[in-house]
């Protein structure tokens, strides 16, 4: 019974986070499941790991087809139930795994080859990324693993093209091409078939860049319900995408001590090169965001300005953001060939190069290195085009 009332309290307490009537009540479900499972009265007994062990043993009792959801939605409403209890001042387990899953081994010694080579972290990352989902799709198949044949390779390459950028079925081929190099380098494979991996062709800016006209973009900020928590977040990252054309990477990465509020500043990182621009904070942008941090955001340790609004408390995810814009377009109605975040970022250089700004400035402003990327936009600006062209003849 202690159990419920402590559960009824932490409901009101996900509510004022902004979370649907829908998603309390699941989280509501899964955290009786996990109660129930683990038959403990003191909170402290229940750890993630735990959770995790339950769970699996929960999913396989009854013949569940995803014992992986099962266990994110343990984990899941575990994790936001300790962290209610936290704020009602009782005693919990620990949230953290201490239960290390380790990584492919093979995908690990790849990544000490790489840094013997001299790779970036960066670079390390992507490839790591792009092997995993190869890895994924091969085991889900019944494929060999780690010396994948070429036909999987391509059957791999060819399935991912119909949803991935040609320069991301370009990055991927760069891996598996490293990998297949590496496989041959450390004997784990008798052929070197690195070069048998075709890249894609590379065409510079096969097409206009993807823009909305502006009449559109002030059409999606009419899809944010400002009332809510979610809705004070998102108000303030549709100015900042409105105003200063800033990336979802740059948006998600920004930090509370990058705002200069008594001089008027903000200060943007590049994610690219790491260079620092300084714009000026707009009152409209500074309202926005004074308001959701003081009325919306969670309390957290976390630096970013923008985070998750379910526990664990972190910074934003790409997937996320370009969610929230997929839903401020329903709530509006409107209807494009293409939605996502990085839209805002081509609508606002063609809005500005429709307005008369100079190439430069949009560049410094986007933080481009050469005058040939800002270039692009002068595809999209139709309006000015269409002065330029000359009449048809008879």
């Amino acid at each position: 019974m202690e159990q419920v009332q402590d559960l009824d309290q932490v409901a009101v307490l996900w509510r004022s986070l902004g979370h649907s009537a829908r998603s309390v009540l699941a989280y509501r479900q899964w955290t009786l499941q996990v109660l129930a499972a683990a038959r403990e009265s003191d909170y402290r007994e229940i750890s993630a790991d735990r959770v995790l062990r339950l769970a699996r043993g929960y999913a396989r009792r009854r013949h569940h087809r995803s014992p992986q959801q099962t266990c994110w939605n343990w984990l899941s409403a575990f994790r936001a139930f300790a962290w209610g209890l936290q704020q009602l001042g009782k005693a919990v387990g620990s949230v953290k795994f201490t239960e290390h899953r380790a990584s492919d081994p093979v995908i690990a010694a790849f990544a000490q080859y790489g840094k013997k080579l001299g790779w970036a972290d960066q670079t390390l990352r992507v490839h790591e990324r792009y092997l995993g989902y190869l890895r994924k799709y091969l085991l889900r198949r019944h494929a060999p693993w780690p010396v994948a044949q070429l036909i999987d390779l391509d059957h791999f390459l060819h399935g991912a093209s119909k949803h991935w950028k040609r320069t991301t079925v370009g990055g991927a081929a760069s891996t598996f091409r490293a990998w297949l190099r590496f496989l041959f380098v450390t004997g784990r494979s008798k052929q070197d078939l690195a070069s048998s991996v075709a890249l894609p062709p590379s065409i510079a800016f096969p097409r206009p860049a993807r823009a909305l006209p502006w009449s559109t973009v002030r059409q999606l900020g009419h899809g944010i319900n400002r009332s809510t928590p979610l809705g004070r977040r998102d108000y303030a990252q549709y100015l900042l995408f409105c105003a200063y054309g800033l990336s979802t990477a740059e948006i998600i990465d920004l930090k509370l001590e990058q705002i200069d509020w008594d001089a008027g500043i903000l200060h943007i990182r590049r994610v690219k090169n790491g260079a620092t621009v300084d714009l000026p904070l707009l009152p409209a942008v500074a309202k926005a965001t004074a308001v959701y941090l003081r009325r919306s955001r969670p309390q957290t340790i976390c630096r970013n300005i923008f985070i998750r609004h379910m526990i664990p408390f972190g910074p934003l995810s790409h997937a996320t953001v370009g969610q929230r814009v997929l839903c401020w377009a329903k709530r509006a109605k409107v209807e494009a060939p293409y939605l996502g975040a990085h839209l805002f970022r081509h609508s606002f250089a063609t809005r500005q190069l429709e307005r008369g700004t100079p190439l430069k400035v949009i560049g410094d402003i986007l933080g481009h290195r050469s005058s040939q990327t800002t270039r692009i936009y002068v595809r999209t600006a139709l309006s000015r085009l269409r002065q330029l062209a000359l009449p048809v003849p008879k």
